[in-house]
């Protein structure tokens, strides 16, 4: 045995380095099936929690709208339009028949989803008015006076009709670290809830 070993070491060498190196991609593989299933089933999760609450609320009333969590309450109410939206043939059309409140209901779902699970500019980066506009009259509505103004601010900077608009990187960067620690504490999705709750004649 030990005079094979010192006549076709190499051979043993490389057959430790394929011993290693299948041990280092069966650890990827199952690390990846590992994040893909995790991803799969919060994904899953998600769509059955977005169910449950397009059936809880898909019919309101003064009782349901006075007892619901206001933070459920507005998740419920949008996920709802936004499902009517989706099946009309005119996505445009339906979101200009909206209320006036209820389409700053629907783009402030959008805007404050954007900053909550990734930042304020990703909402403007990618919307246009009236959808814009919409969450920025929201926003005043609905959160502080402070916050208004940093959304305010990142509204012009994408405002393409806006002559001083300019969306510069690190200054774009600065006002989503500004809003993030203004509203860390905000449960975003209560305020919008809260709205409903004084506007109730509108979502019925």
């Amino acid at each position: 045995m030990i005079e094979s070993i010192k006549h076709f070491w190499y051979l043993y060498l490389l057959l430790i380095f394929l011993i290693i190196l299948t041990a280092f991609v069966c650890k990827k593989a199952f690390g990846a099936a590992s994040r893909h299933s995790k991803e799969f089933n919060a994904n899953l999760a998600k769509l059955k929690r977005e169910k449950e609450l397009r059936d809880a609320y898909s019919e309101l009333t003064e009782e349901v709208i006075a007892s619901a969590p206001s933070d459920t309450l507005f998740e419920g109410t949008a996920l709802c339009m936004e499902a009517k939206c989706q099946k009309s043939e005119d996505t445009s059309a339906f979101y200009i028949s909206l209320s006036q409140a209820q389409r700053l209901i629907y783009a402030y779902f959008y805007l404050a989803g954007d900053a909550k699970e990734n930042k304020l500019s990703a909402f403007f980066a990618q919307s246009t008015k009236p959808l814009t506009s919409d969450a920025l009259a929201a926003t005043e509505k609905m959160l502080s006076t402070e916050a208004y103004e940093i959304v305010k601010e990142m509204y012009d900077r994408y405002d393409t009709d806006n002559e001083y608009a300019s969306v510069i990187p690190e200054e774009i960067a600065e006002l989503d670290e500004k809003f993030k620690e203004l509203t860390d504490d905000i449960n975003l999705f209560a305020a919008g809830g809260e709205f409903i709750k004084k506007n109730p004649k509108e979502f019925i």
